[in-house]
């Protein structure tokens, strides 16, 4: 295995537990995950465990699985998935990219904490301030199944005023960043920094030394935002969907 294959696989182990569906069911390596299409990462086969079944059936088992529960089917994919032709054998079968594909960024917290300031409250419950802020930025009308996903994990919410949040969570010497929100009327204010800046404070308390975050690629803002305090694009994720 490559150096390059090692690290994604490490990092998508590690972005795995960072968004952590309310179901999850074990096929043959395969995790699928469910979560009433609350995001797209609690909403897919995280396809990256060895096994053993023909393919095919695997995807046929997966597929009626998520059609049992009334949902598309969909898989998010790196070089990291197996087998190492899923990729291809998903768009042979009808599965069309969703989206732009996702960039897996990292960075030392030492260089986010350089990089950044401002204050912000930080705080290990999730009150219904926060997940309302968050759940209206994405359009989500399952609060419940939001809230089963953001306390997972040993977490903290950090936030400014209702206007802006982020959210923290510990894996070992990680500290992942999600969730990620800027009311429209109140950016370039340095509202993003700050929430970073507490977290990333939050998390070095916690004896994290590295972080680990998700962006959309076409994101152009929240990238160059990242890039700007630190953070590397590492590889990336894209997702294949069944209608």
């Amino acid at each position: 295995m490559s150096s390059t294959q090692s690290r994604t696989d490490e990092l998508e182990s590690i972005g795995y537990e960072l968004w952590l569906a309310p179901e999850v069911e074990e096929l043959d390596g395969w995790r699928l995950r469910f979560a009433h299409g609350v995001t797209g990462r609690a909403n897919s086969v995280w396809p990256n465990g060895e096994g053993a079944l023909p393919l095919a059936e695997k995807l046929e088992r997966a597929e009626a699985w998520y059609r049992a529960r009334g949902a598309p089917v969909l898989f998010q994919v790196t070089d990291a998935a197996r087998p190492r032709e899923l990729d291809s054998a998903l768009a042979e079968r009808g599965y069309e990219i969703r989206a732009a594909p996702v960039s897996v960024q990292v960075a030392t917290l030492d260089d986010v904490l350089a990089r950044t300031q401002g204050v912000a409250e930080v705080d290990a419950r999730l009150d219904d301030d926060w997940l309302g802020l968050w759940a209206g930025s994405r359009g989500f009308d399952r609060r419940d199944v939001g809230r089963k996903i953001l306390e997972a994990g040993e977490v903290a919410f950090a936030r400014i005023d209702g206007v802006a949040a982020g959210r923290g969570v510990v894996v070992g010497d990680w500290l992942g960043i999600t969730s990620m929100i800027t009311a429209p009327d109140a950016r370039r204010r340095g509202h993003a920094r700050a929430i970073l800046h507490a977290l990333a404070r939050w998390g070095a308390e916690r004896g994290c030394t590295r972080s680990i975050l998700q962006v959309d690629s076409s994101n152009e803002g929240a990238v160059a935002l990242y890039a700007s305090v630190g953070y590397v694009a590492q590889h990336e994720y894209r997702y294949r969907l069944l209608r």
